[in-house]
């Protein structure tokens, strides 16, 4: 079943409206003017004697009207008259009314139309262009104000979203052109067994990647897509120093000290988050800080009451760079090993933090390195809650 469009309605409300309200009036202006009539107009006595007048309650009837039937017959015509004319006038009144809601409607609705068309002319290819409604600061023009705003923030998504899949791109094609080289050139006709080896190493280290960096797509797919309910009471403190202790042996390879102090008083740092995504977040930050730095620097990962804190010494990072280290595949150029990491480790911690709500800054050390603060919610355990698993 069609419904009817907002301004055929408007129009029929106001005449309906117009009508009854018309129809009200005509009636009791009626009525009272026969009701003042009658009480005006002189009649006989019941036995021939002197006029009266009639009482409201009484009827009018020609034996006791004290007038001629010409007299009689006009006035039963005006009443007749008056019915009907009142009748065209409730009719006239209607689609006056009906012609007013109309175009009333129309001019309201009309910026309507233009949001209307603007949302679906628009595409992923001219998400650049806006409504712009300019006029009072009404209901409509904050609607405008509204959608404006959702088509600011889709723009930005999709921007992301093709730099993304082009670095994306770009990452997944190194290696495989690296592999397809290394067939190539490394095992041409008369190859000896010392190159075969080395082809066998290089291809080994080019899967690896290849496997690191889908693998760090997924997890940052599965941070940007929330956390759906997923989330449990978990104590910081021991996810981080399980992390520290995982990677330990890297930094003692690289000539790096890596420590782990615990700044809260029991419980611990005790947060709702999943459990997974967090220990995720604290390998990149602690991985990223011991990969990129240098012999004889140091990590150091602090947990407080207002969250985690990892810094690291490294090569410098300009001042302005550094908070754009989170987005995906951007590495310092600075950095001596930037070509050995996915560069999505510092997104996937951006996405983490996202996904709980919390904070994350990144900044640069005048000494050379970075500092990254992550700022969470903490909660209280509950009595019956044990440590992680």
């Amino acid at each position: 079943m069609r419904t009817l469009t907002i301004r055929v309605r408007t129009a029929l409300a106001f005449a309906v409206a117009s009508m009854v309200l018309t129809t009200a009036v005509l009636v009791f202006v009626n009525l009272a003017s026969q009701q003042s009539f009658a009480r005006t107009l002189p009649v006989l006595g019941r036995d021939g004697g002197p006029a009266t007048r009639i009482p409201s309650a009484v009827p009018i009837t020609p034996e006791r009207i004290g007038a001629s039937q010409t007299t009689l017959r006009v006035v039963t015509e005006a009443n007749a008259l008056q019915w009907q004319w009142s009748a065209v006038g409730i009719v006239v009144a209607g689609m006056l009314a009906g012609g007013v809601g109309w175009f009333v409607s129309r001019r309201m609705l009309r910026p309507i139309d233009r949001i209307t068309a603007t949302a679906t002319r628009i595409t992923a290819s001219n998400l650049h262009e806006r409504i712009a409604l300019v006029g009072p600061d009404d209901e409509l023009r904050r609607l405008s104000r509204t959608v404006d705003d959702l088509l600011d923030r889709l723009e930005t998504a999709f921007e992301s979203q093709r730099r993304f899949v082009a670095q994306a791109s770009h990452e997944l094609r190194t290696p495989l052109a690296v592999q397809r080289a290394a067939v190539q050139i490394g095992l041409h006709d008369d190859v000896g067994g010392d190159d075969v080896r080395a082809v066998r190493d290089e291809l080994l280290e080019q899967n690896r990647r290849t496997e690191h960096l889908v693998e760090s797509l997924l997890v940052l797919a599965e941070a940007d897509r929330g956390l759906d309910g997923t989330t449990q009471v978990v104590h910081v403190d021991d996810v981080t120093a399980e992390v520290v202790v995982g990677a330990a042996r890297n930094a003692a390879d690289a000539g790096v000290a890596l420590t782990h102090e615990a700044r809260t008083g029991p419980p611990g740092l005790v947060v709702d988050a999943e459990p997974t995504l967090l220990r995720q977040l604290l390998g990149n930050l602690v991985g990223n800080a011991v990969e990129y730095n240098e012999p004889g620097g140091f990590v150091r990962v602090t947990t407080s009451s207002d969250g985690i804190v990892v810094e690291n010494s490294g090569p410098a990072v300009p001042v302005d760079e550094a908070p754009r280290l989170v987005e995906p595949f951007r590495r310092c150029p600075s950095a001596r090993s930037a070509g050995r990491h996915s560069g999505l480790g510092l997104s996937i911690v951006a996405s983490v933090v996202q996904a709980h709500g919390w904070s994350l800054s990144v900044d640069a050390r005048a000494a050379g390195g970075l500092v990254v603060r992550v700022g969470v919610s903490p909660v209280q355990p509950r009595r019956d809650a044990g440590r992680n698993s």
